[in-house]
């Protein structure tokens, strides 16, 4: 054979079988943070719940009621697998494509790519994830082919029983995880490639950007009208014109006379800097960066040993090579340095596919730039490519932390493991109606592929996008932009951000009326923070989506397969979002009782026509719900919906880079409720509860720790036990209490 097959198992989770062609040299993966346990042999291996059998070129493998039977084989430099795809499975994963959530009978290229102006079906985009989860009745199964050079995974399209992955590399590891539920699979492929990074809590504030927001007094004004108009804005971007003739650490004098204090008043005014930085090194003996890169053999060079030169928007530009340890080191000093000096709080990472304007569709492809590895061999780009961002961004990461930030990284492109270092959003999406739904199945996406801290660019960023006789002019109508507020607010990462060009968007540019309705979503998203924050907390601890597809929480629901248009917001709130012009849509809600958060009516399960009104977008809370939302200084509120349920409130001081957690345990059985006692408290951990239960009727009265209190109209102040009825049952305790509400 052309090709050696080792199989090994990965801590009962997975099971590894690594390709690589007869005489080549094997490259460690930066996606994979775990290291196989067991080494199997050739035939029959029973291991845990795992029967493998190992072939010269091939593994059968049962576990969990699943069973995959793999072919490999190798030709044309290419390694392809085949697999055998069932009638009924549903396919699921492969993180950002502009395709439904159900991935089946659809062919896709893992190739990092400069994709603005992407529509549906548009293939690659700018994050490559090769990983697929197989779904039936039987259970889930995935397949992870982690390999970051190109690769063509078709899930059924050529044979209707059959996958293909076809890998254009020398080398493969083929990871297949364990379910047996779906959630089960995500959470095992975290733990393989890496848990979420904790961002900071301003993280979840709703943020503000467009390209660009110049000169420094504009960007004062923006954060000052945000503080006027009594909207929660937490962080504002800077995008490329705030560079010296777009060279990356570097101020324009002329727009950016006083950087520091920039950063100083916009942190008085309680707002976050953070700047934009590409991967183009401007080509100029003069410019500090370029020279440091030169001197310490940081940049990407050819196979001839001269330098990798591209077109960037400095013009010609060289590119870290950021897959050798003292690049990355380098990179990092640059970050830390420019942190530390000017008050930047987080580091957006834009145009690394990498993208460059000299190659088509604008994105790097070469086999004649190489990378130095850590072992100081050369490797041409082709088969790295898809790995760039993910050594940028962890660069960029280690940048933050030494700085004595905990880092906020937001990065276009990126790979499986991305999530350790980077938040990610869908990079040049448009202003109109077809991507307010495809954002929504692209993200659902990236959610069960291992990236929990994710976004879209609200309202949409880019106005005039290619098409088949020129440019087609796309504009934001009012309604379209509260439309998208209406979703976005449920996502972890909320931000604002239009083009070059393009008609203003922010809250305020469509009037009073538009304005009011942003302002009051807004509110629901601040108010909905301890929710939020907790879950960030449990992704970064067990790995655990933020944001969920149906499929995720119901998988035994055959309805939910193809759903993709309601997400679920933890294991909680349903939303159900329009994304069509209009005032009401079909809602399908899976089993058990739904109560709409709006108006306190209890559905059931199936199909429901329910009313959408402008800035009220459908959202239902699940039998046995406990939700912590903020009230005010000192006060938790839970919304509740009596069942069974339990949740952990997780909280710390929002910034520091290793918090340990203080947590709070909320549980609910029938009609009694348990609030907990603060773990590792803070001086500002709330100690009065306001309980928000949606009920049918007033209760005959409501004891705490058996004690019958009070029924008295209260504020959301601290205060005695006590309940009153108005619309909601209010219930006003403290920490330490059992509380029943009695009929």
């Amino acid at each position: 054979m052309e090709f050696s097959m080792k199989v090994s198992l990965i801590n009962d989770d997975a099971l590894k079988v690594s390709i690589i062609k007869s005489g080549s040299r094997y490259r460690e993966s930066p996606a994979v943070v775990v290291k196989p346990s067991v080494e199997l042999v050739s035939g029959e291996n029973r291991l845990g719940p795992w029967l493998v059998k190992v072939a010269e070129d091939s593994i059968n493998v049962s576990v969990n009621n699943m069973n995959a039977t793999l072919r490999f084989s190798y030709s044309n430099d290419q390694i392809i697998v085949r697999g055998n795809l069932g009638l009924n499975d549903a396919v699921y994963g492969l993180g950002e494509k502009a395709l439904p959530l159900n991935r089946k009978r659809f062919r896709v290229t893992m190739w990092n790519t400069d994709a603005y102006g992407y529509r549906y079906g548009s293939d690659p985009l700018y994050v490559s994830i090769p990983f697929f989860i197989i779904t039936n009745k039987n259970g889930a199964i995935g397949h992870f082919a982690d390999s970051t050079a190109k690769v063509i995974i078709d899930l059924g399209a050529e044979k209707e029983d059959e996958f293909t992955v076809i890998v254009n590399d020398y080398q493969l590891d083929y990871y297949i995880i364990r379910g047996p539920r779906l959630k089960d699979v995500v959470t095992r492929f975290i733990n393989l490639t890496g848990k979420p990074t904790l961002m900071p809590k301003w993280a979840l504030g709703h943020q503000q950007s467009r390209y660009s927001y110049y000169p420094q007094d504009r960007v004062i004004e923006i954060i000052k009208t945000f503080k006027e108009k009594e909207l929660d804005n937490t962080v504002v971007y800077l995008d490329i014109h705030y560079m010296d003739g777009y060279r990356i650490f570097t101020w324009s004098k002329d727009r950016f006379p006083n950087p520091t204090e920039l950063a100083k008043a916009a942190h008085e005014l309680g707002v976050k800097l953070v700047t934009i930085v590409d991967p183009y090194v401007k080509v100029d003996p003069n410019y500090y960066v370029f020279k440091e890169g030169i001197n310490g053999n940081h940049l990407s060079l050819d196979d001839d040993g001269g330098l990798s030169i591209v077109q960037g928007w400095p013009g010609k530009s060289a590119l870290p090579d950021f897959f050798n340890k003292e690049a990355r080191e380098w990179w990092a000093s640059l970050i830390e340095r420019w942190v530390r000096e000017y008050g930047v709080d987080g580091i957006w990472l834009d145009m690394n596919e990498p993208a460059a304007f000299d190659y088509p569709n604008h994105t790097v492809s070469s086999k004649v730039i190489t990378h130095r590895l850590d072992d100081d061999s050369r490797v041409p780009h082709d088969f790295l490519h898809n790995a760039y961002a993910l050594y940028e961004a962890m660069a960029t990461y280690d940048g933050l932390v030494k700085a004595g930030r905990r880092p906020f990284v937001l990065s276009r492109a990126g790979y499986a493991g991305i999530q350790r270092y980077a938040a990610v959003w869908t990079g040049d999406n448009t202003s109109n109606w077809e991507h307010l739904r495809l954002q929504l199945q692209i993200l659902l996406g990236l959610s069960i592929s291992g990236v929990t801290f994710i976004g879209a660019d609200v309202g949409g960023f880019a106005k005039y996008v290619p098409g088949s006789g020129g440019n087609v002019l796309f504009t934001l109508s009012p309604e379209l932009l509260v439309r998208w507020y209406e979703w976005a607010i449920f996502f972890p990462l909320l931000r604002n951000h239009a083009s070059i060009g393009s008609p203003d968007q922010e809250p305020w540019a469509f009037g009073p009326r538009t304005l009011e309705l942003i302002k009051n979503l807004l509110r629901l998203r601040a108010r909905l923070t301890p929710y939020l924050y907790s879950l960030m907390w449990l992704s970064h601890i067990n790995g655990e989506p933020i944001v969920r597809p149906l499929i995720y929480e119901y998988p035994n629901d055959e309805e939910v397969i193809n759903i993709d248009d309601e997400f679920m917001l933890g294991p909680f709130m349903l939303i159900a979002p329009m994304l069509t012009s209009g005032n009401a849509r079909e809602v399908y809600l899976p089993e058990g009782e739904w109560v709409n958060m709006w108006s306190g009516e209890v559905l059931n399960k199936g199909f429901h026509i329910v009313d959408a009104p402008l800035g009220k977008p459908p959202v239902f809370l699940r039998r046995g719900s406990l939700i912590p939302v903020q009230e005010t200084q000192g006060v938790l509120g839970v919304l509740t919906v009596l069942g069974e349920g339990e949740f952990t409130v997780y909280d710390d001081d929002g910034e520091s880079s290793s918090p340990t957690p203080s947590t709070l345990s909320l549980r609910i059985s029938g009609e009694s409720i348990t609030v907990g006692n603060w773990i590792n408290p803070m001086p500002q951990s709330p100690s009065s509860i306001i309980l928000e239960a949606y009920v049918n009727k007033e209760p005959g009265k409501v004891t705490i720790n058996d004690t019958e209190v009070a029924k008295a109209k209260f504020n959301i102040e601290p205060g005695p036990p006590s309940w009153y009825m108005d619309k909601l049952l209010y219930i006003r305790a403290a920490t330490g209490s059992n509380v029943k509400i009695i009929n």
